[in-house]
């Protein structure tokens, strides 16, 4: 323990630093250091370099002489608790606002700290305060803002025994930020946390081998196909599709924030409209309740999924023990972890986009529109791409009505513009991805596909199956008894239209050449171009982007205005304009000028 020999408030956290530097040269000098665990040898050193940064430049001690009349604390050579528990005297910290201004650039300032190797800009100084002060907080961080480098910043300023979670979605997100986080925040997976308090009484059976749709319909006693007529005609589902949408609606109850199977539950079929979707839905409701209940067992015959077991650990409301969670990509939230980390009693920091929520088709919520938060703050400058990428990206936050607005890093060079030789082709589909593959390996460009074929693959198969006059439990063509069935479907029903390019592309090169095409593709590491869809390209990242085109500019009303543009058609194209780093070519998407200036499409 030090005496403070003045009011500067930076003295009592240039004590806290100079005693964490003290302890980490005992523990070097008094052990073996082959036998000091490397995880708290880091956790200790990053929280060092953590209170170093945040203090300012002229407070950086000599050594601080120890009050003689207060005895110093004797610390164990090597301690049973992390470093992080070790008590330290800590005084209050200068607020980050005092040391840096609140604007989105100016990085490089003279005077705000470096913390961590890192120099905050003004709005994350702001966020590192507004945390600071403890109550529940929303940042919405645009599209290469550096969301995870913030919340580490913030991280590096809990004081001691101050602990919390980062929750992420994925586990290589989580795996990432266990490198960057101090190690007084866990980083996580929900299912991860789920696992460990539920999921591992349950090893066997997710061990266990896969359960065909035919199996379950046996094992759910599912013996009948299923009629069904509505104003459109007559659709017959066999046993084993039937059992395949009580499945999937089983899956789409585990990611919900309900308590109980309901209609609401039930997937979309396609060609299964009106009074005939009622009528599946009356049918398979009472099925899905019979699956649930038997997955409860721990000998239970049906496949046991982690989706399973992190549904039982949120609906026992758990509680995660923690001071602090952090939340990141709160925009396309699972409802059921919103919920579980929701309720906790905690400081709640939920971090992502709004403008980038483009998996509510699949049962996501954005979380942070009704996140209950004291404070909301921004992060809008974006360290992935110059201005020129930037202005191309707020276009479209214009046309979501979004308030958020981008600035490019001065540092980056970026255009936009006719693009030859692209790292990567961004498609709206998959099928226009496949087709975009086909040609590029034609002309022998060796071409990776983001994800996979398998989608693909799986329905040209299914086509094939009803070309030979053959039923399909492919979920996506399961209610079609032909490839006519199917053609017609996409000619004459508006909510076929997602399944036209598809079918344009089994009709012009047969489903053998889909199935042959995808076994002809590439790892990412081997390929000259990588081709995705722009949901599958969240989150990564290339020099330079190419647009598909697919991307189609809505069709003018009668009255000749531009067509209405679906908000979440505009958040899937700031997605894909926001991968380019250098260089990008909008293609598909270079109406949205015309669009925002009021000038309807052309017809071609």
């Amino acid at each position: 323990m030090y005496r403070e020999r003045h009011e500067d408030p930076a003295t009592g956290l240039r004590s806290a630093v100079m005693a964490d530097l003290g302890e980490l040269r005992r523990r070097l000098e008094s052990a073996d250091v082959d036998q000091v665990p490397d995880d708290q040898l880091r956790s200790l050193s990053r929280r060092v370099k953590g209170l170093l940064g945040f203090l300012p430049a002229h407070a950086v001690p000599g050594p601080v002489v120890p009050d003689p009349a207060v005895p110093e604390p004797v610390v164990p050579v090597w301690s049973a608790k992390p470093p992080e528990e070790v008590p330290v005297r800590l005084a209050p910290a200068a607020p980050a606002a005092a040391l840096a201004g609140g604007s989105a650039r100016g990085q490089g300032a003279a005077g705000r700290p470096v913390v961590d190797g890192l120099r905050p800009t003004g709005q994350q100084a702001a966020i590192v305060d507004a945390f600071a002060a403890g109550g529940n907080l929303v940042v919405e961080a645009g599209a290469g803002t550096g969301k995870t480098s913030t919340l580490r910043l913030a991280a590096l300023t809990m004081p001691p025994g101050r602990r919390g979670i980062y929750v992420a979605f994925n586990k290589s997100v989580a795996t990432e930020a266990k490198k960057k986080f101090p190690g007084s925040v866990l980083c996580s997976t929900a299912h991860s946390l789920a696992y460990q308090a539920h999921g591992k009484h349950y090893r066997d059976r997710l061990n266990g081998p896969r359960v065909p749709a035919r199996e379950a319909a046996r094992i759910m006693r599912i013996t009948h196909s299923l009629e069904l007529s509505d104003a459109t005609g007559k659709r017959v589902l066999d046993a084993v599709s039937l059992a395949r949408i009580a499945s999937n609606t089983v899956d789409r109850f585990c990611q919900s924030a309900d308590t109980g199977i309901t209609r609401y539950h039930v997937p979309a079929v396609n060609g299964v409209d009106g009074t005939a979707r009622e009528a599946l839905q009356e049918f398979v409701v009472p099925v899905a309740q019979k699956m649930w209940a038997e997955l409860q067992g721990r000998t239970g015959r049906l496949r046991y999924s982690h989706d399973v077991y992190l549904k039982q650990w949120a609906l026992s409301e758990p509680s995660l023990n923690t001071d602090v969670v952090f939340f990141d990509e709160a925009q396309d939230a699972n409802p059921v972890i919103a919920k579980v980390v929701q309720a906790q009693q905690a400081q709640l920091v939920a971090v992502g986009d709004s403008n980038q929520a483009i998996y509510q088709w699949r049962g996501a919520i954005d979380a942070l529109e009704s996140w209950p938060a004291n404070t909301r703050l921004q992060l809008t400058q974006s360290w992935r791409f110059g201005d020129a990428i930037a202005a191309e990206a707020n276009k479209w936050l214009t046309a979501i009505g979004a308030r958020l607005r981008l600035s490019g890093t001065a540092s980056v060079q970026s255009t936009v513009g006719p693009l030859p030789a692209p790292d990567a082709v961004l498609c709206r589909t998959n099928a226009e991805a496949m087709s975009q593959a086909m040609k590029a390996m034609d002309a022998g460009t060796r071409v990776a596909l983001v994800g996979g074929a398998s989608s693909i693959k799986s329905m040209a198969e299914a086509a094939l199956d009803l070309q030979r006059g053959k039923t399909t439990q492919h979920p996506e063509l399961c209610a079609f008894t032909s490839w006519r069935e199917v053609q017609d479907y996409v000619d004459q029903d508006e909510a076929g239209s997602d399944l036209k390019v598809f079918v344009r592309l089994v009709d012009d090169h047969g489903p053998d050449e889909l199935i042959r095409a995808a076994d002809r593709l590439v790892r990412e590491s081997a390929a000259q171009l990588t081709i995705s869809t722009a949901h599958k390209a969240k989150g990564r990242e290339w020099h330079r982007v190419k647009i598909a085109d697919d991307f189609r500019q809505p069709k003018a009303t009668d009255d000749g205005q531009p067509g209405e543009l679906p908000r979440a058609d505009a958040m899937l194209a700031y997605v894909a304009v926001t991968r380019a780093q250098h260089q990008l070519d909008r293609g598909g998407l270079n109406w949205i000028d015309d669009h925002l200036a009021g000038v309807p499409r052309r017809e071609r």
